[in-house]
This record gives structure tokens, C-alpha cells and sequence, in this order.
């Protein structure tokens, strides 16, 4: 008579109660199973020294530096002097075919002055400056890619 009972209470709760709790725990199912796996998750080692601007990695006019996206939020930060000022141009080689590279360029006050969803940028740099760039996927893109800065007239 008790299970009688019990089958009848759950006949009488509402069924968009019962698809609710379902989609909470395939939701929660989910999430719990994706975060173990994302890329590198066994050996994963947060980047601290490239992940601000107060600890830029530093570049050189011509000299190509490999760097590597490694999940979603990762974000590498570069600097770069212009040297005589005038036309540089920015070009991020990707390495590999899963990442869509995004690039942001800031100033010596590290105020955003322009932003690509592209490989490839040109600034019109004043001379003997701090320049800042930084280099994030798309979409939580991630992979290996190589970044060089060229001065224009070095690179015509």
C-alpha cells in the first residue's frame, strides 16, 4: 500500500517541475565533466609572468618570439619600443589550425588604441615609444603561434 502511495505523489508533481531538476543536473553533469578535460588540465601551469602588462614580455624590432594560447582566458602581453617612429606593422603566425588569433595594441598608458580580430595589424607609431600588444584567441581558440613586429621600412 506504501509504494501505492509514493507512485501517486510523484504522478501528481508538476512535469516542468521534474524537467527542471533533469536539465539542473545534465546542466551541472556537464559542466563537471568538461572542466577536467580542458587542454593541458593534467599538467596545466598558470603563465603568471605574461598575463598583465607590468610584466610584459619584451620584443625586438624584427626578432620573431614563439608564444603559445593555452586555454580560453589566457592572454599573452608583449612590449616593443618604436624606434624611429612611423609605420610598423604586427603579424601573429599561427602554428597551428585550431587557433583564431585576436590582437590588441595599446599605448604607453596602456589605454586600448587597436584591436583586430585578424593576424595582422599596422600602427603608425610615434618614435621612440612604448608600445604594448596583446595576443588572445578567439572564441577560446587555443595553440602555438609566433609574433613578430617589423618596422616598414624593413619589411617592404
Amino acid at each position: 500500500m506504501a509504494a501505492k502511495n509514493w507512485f501517486v505523489g510523484i504522478r501528481t508533481i508538476d512535469i516542468r517541475l521534474i524537467a527542471a531538476a533533469g536539465a539542473a543536473l545534465l546542466l551541472i553533469g556537464g559542466v563537471m565533466w568538461t572542466i577536467p578535460t580542458t587542454p593541458d588540465s593534467n599538467s596545466f601551469t598558470f603563465d603568471q609572468p605574461r598575463r598583465d602588462f607590468s610584466s610584459a614580455r619584451p620584443l625586438e624590432i624584427n626578432k620573431p618570439v614563439q608564444g603559445r594560447i593555452v586555454d580560453g582566458s589566457d592572454a599573452d602581453y608583449y612590449r616593443f619600443r618604436s624606434g624611429s617612429g612611423g609605420r610598423v606593422q604586427i603579424h601573429v603566425r599561427n602554428d597551428s589550425g585550431t587557433l583564431i588569433p585576436a590582437l590588441d595594441i595599446y599605448d604607453t598608458t596602456k589605454k586600448l588604441i587597436d584591436e583586430k580580430l585578424a593576424a595582422d595589424d599596422s600602427l603608425l607609431a610615434q618614435a621612440n615609444t612604448i608600445y604594448y600588444i596583446q595576443i588572445s584567441g578567439q572564441r577560446s581558440t587555443t595553440g602555438p603561434y609566433t609574433l613578430i613586429v617589423n618596422d616598414s621600412a624593413d619589411s617592404q
